[in-house]
């Protein structure tokens, strides 16, 4: 009987043993998955954040770059990178300004100035899409956009004018809401 007693103490605690170990594995494994998985949205994150400020394919590239530095082991994030620019011949520039803004702006709620904005320049992002031109730049009420990059295109200039009549448009549009 103590011999008995003994094995199931024995074969007891080895279990408890096992158990615990297991456990402990699982649990370090969840972790590190939700780690992952959370460094992976943070990416995302930073992608889309990183794809809203730059054009799409300077972008590219210098997520590109980051990644063979990294896999490389040479990626330091508070060193100066390369520079990125590109030289185009033959391409058109917009930059538009919207008259009177300043003056509504100064009657008009933080509220309603971002909703607005935001609804115009939505609006404005649609039409460089479908005039083949590539915002560059947003500040205040400027709109900035080239047309002929990253590929050239002959109507580069009629583009821009396109674009610009079509903003007028827009303006009126949103004004008259």
């Amino acid at each position: 009987a103590l011999l008995y007693a003994g094995v199931n103490f024995t074969g007891t605690y080895t279990k408890y043993l096992t158990d615990r170990s297991q456990r402990k594995a699982f649990l370090e494994t969840h972790r590190s998955t939700e780690t992952r998985f959370k460094t992976q949205k943070e990416n995302e994150q930073q992608e889309k954040l990183l794809l809203s400020v730059l054009p799409d394919f300077v972008a590219k590239e210098m997520i590109r770059d980051i990644a063979n530095e990294s896999e490389r082991g040479a990626f330091t994030p508070h060193q100066f990178h390369r520079i990125y620019i590109h030289c185009y011949e033959n391409v058109s520039i917009l930059f538009a300004d919207i008259k009177g803004f300043t003056a509504w702006a100064s009657q008009t709620s933080a509220q309603e100035l971002v909703r607005v904005l935001n609804d115009l320049f939505a609006k404005f992002d649609k039409l460089a899409m479908e005039n083949h031109c590539l915002r560059i730049k947003l500040l205040g009420d400027c709109y900035y956009c080239v047309s002929g990059l990253p590929e050239e295109r002959p109507d580069h200039a009629a583009c821009c004018v396109e674009m610009g009549l079509h903003m007028i448009k827009a303006i009126t549009d949103v004004r008259n809401k």
